[in-house]
Parts: structure tokens; sequence; C-alpha cells
């Protein structure tokens, strides 16, 4: 049973951010109206030139500013879109935060029981911290939606992520090009699994790339498969240390991990490194993000609260708050 509160609890606790949301959204629509119209506007003064048959210096001249006074427009017209959602996570999307944290019914047996938490729409785990837990190779990190706290024993941070590799190619002048490629876009999450390992353990549930399975084996990382005929078909699993790997995997772990995958937007890697499990789960989709156009807010909240209780859940779940294992 979890410790957070349902949906239906956390929703009377936000109107008055909802509200102030609501307001803003108005505003910004009512901007970009205003736009559109003087878009409108603007290019029917150089259709009225045309049919006038006016001087082509004349025509020209009108044609040159309103182009780029419509770019100007449609920047304008972004930048209030992008505005809106800005403030609402900043205000709606941190007060659905806090009204979970706050709500919270701690187990009764266990007094110290601490939780809290702290989001940061425009940050995001920093690529260092990726790094240590991923296979994948990346020299560029981008984010958002940097979320950190506290739930039992167990301290956790994600965020969405999006990791850029270099690739070096030829172009017909015979010149070399460096261009960005994504590697990984999803959610990054990381969790005190309170054990410091001696080896490290990685599960991947779709196919290794050439690269990868080389950086593994330069780890004198090597195959295993476990008891778990089901865990086995949706994981391929690689480890330094056998021994170590299935004393981590108990039935139990691997039977909430395959539930979990199964969830999951997309593909879905997880590793056992130094102390800490790192989840990383790939998907095309904002996931906490507001709607503009259509305001069904409380839809919105209740995808929004969906999302950030599959990642709550993976604490519970997985039963990183409770001290299965002492740190030496």
């Amino acid at each position: 049973m979890t410790v957070f509160p349902t949906f239906e609890e956390v929703y009377p606790g936000v109107q008055q951010e909802l509200k102030k949301a609501k307001q803003l959204r108005s505003k910004q629509k009512g901007k970009i109206i205003r736009y559109v119209v003087i878009g409108i506007i603007m290019w029917s003064a150089v259709l009225v030139s045309a049919l006038m048959k006016a001087s082509g210096n004349v025509t020209g001249t009108i044609l040159f500013i309103v182009f780029i006074s419509s770019f100007a427009l449609f920047g304008l017209m972004v930048r209030s879109v992008r505005d809106f959602h800005y403030s609402y996570k900043k205000t709606v999307v941190d007060a659905v935060l806090q009204e979970m944290f706050r709500l919270i019914e701690a187990p009764e047996d266990e007094e110290d029981y601490k939780y809290r938490v702290t989001y940061k729409p425009t940050d995001y785990i920093n690529g260092s911290d990726i790094s240590k837990g991923i296979m994948t190779r990346f020299v560029k990190t981008r984010g958002e939606d940097y979320t950190r706290g506290q739930i039992g024993l167990t301290t956790f941070k994600f965020s969405e992520v999006e990791l850029i590799d270099e690739t070096t190619t030829t172009n017909d002048k015979d010149e070399e090009e460096v261009k960005d490629v994504t590697v990984f876009k999803g959610v990054a999450f990381i969790a005190d699994f309170h054990k410091d390992f001696d080896g490290k353990t990685y599960l991947f549930n779709k196919r290794l790339n050439r690269s990868d399975k080389l950086r593994l084996k330069k780890r004198k990382a090597f195959d295993i498969e476990l008891e778990d005929m089901a865990f086995n078909k949706a994981f391929k699993t690689m480890t330094t240390n056998d021994i170590e790997a299935r004393y981590i995997l108990s039935s139990n772990l691997m039977e909430r991990i395959v539930a979990f995958k199964n969830r999951a937007h997309g593909p879905v890697q997880i590793s056992f490194v130094n102390s800490n499990m790192y989840i990383f789960t790939e998907t095309k989709k904002d996931l906490f993000e507001a709607r503009f156009w259509r305001s069904n807010d409380e839809k919105a909240l209740r995808n929004i609260y969906d999302e950030f209780m599959t990642y709550f859940n993976i604490v519970e779940e997985f039963t990183l708050n409770r001290r299965i294992w002492g740190k030496r």
C-alpha cells in the first residue's frame, strides 16, 4: 500500500494555482489572437498593393517589411506559449508535488520516516551523474523537470534528459562535418539502493549496439541467466559479479522490475553501480507538460500526477526505502 495520497485527495489543494494558470492561459491566447490579426492585416496590405498594381519598388518594400514582421510575430507567439508552460510548471506542477508530499501518511512503525521534494522545471540531472549508470556514449546533455527528494531512507532524483553524441561525416566536397546525434531521450532516475556493490550489474530490454557491448566487455561484464524465465525474456542481464547480481535481483525484485517495464513508455535500461540504482526509460513524450489550447486541467494534471507516481512507486515498489542492506 502506497504512502502517497490519491489524485482526488491532491486535486482540491491546487485550485488557487490552477485559477492563476487559467487566467494566464486566457491572457496568452489573447496575445496570440492579436498577433494573428496583425499578420492578416499586414499580408492583406501586400495583396492590396499587388492588386492596385503599385510600383515594383513599393510592393517589394511592403513585402520585405511584412516578411520580416511575420517572423517577429511568430517568435512572439512561440514565446507566449513557452511563457505559459514555464509558469504552469513553476506554480501548478510544483504545487501538485508539494501537496503529494504534504499528504503522505508515514508508516506508523517508522518514527523517523522522512519525506521531502523539490522541483526545478528548467534544470536536469548533470551528465557526470548519468554517465555512471548508462553505457551509451554521449558528449552533451539537455533536459528539464528536475525532481529530487527523499522518501523514507531513500534519496532520489530524476528528470527528462536528452543525451547527445557527435559523429563525423564527409560531405560532397570531401570536407568533414561534425553532427549532433541523439542517443537517448527520456527519463533518467537515480536512487540510493543502500548497498555498496562490489560489482556492476546491467539490465537491458532492447538489443545492445556494438559499441555498448564493447564497453561492457571492457568492464569485464558477462551474460548471465536468472531463475525467473519471465525476467530473462524481458531483460538481458550482464554483470561483473555473478553472485552479487543474483543476491540483488531477488525473485520479488525481478517481478517488480518486469511490472515497471510493462508500464514504461519505451525501452528500459537499469544498472546497479556503486550504491545506486539507475533507471533510464526512453520516451519521445514530454511527460510533465501542460496543455495550452485544450484547457481540461483536471485531466492534464491527472496525467502529470500519474507520471510522478510512476517514479515515486519505484522507491516504494523496489523497497528502496527499507534498509535491506546496510552500507559498509
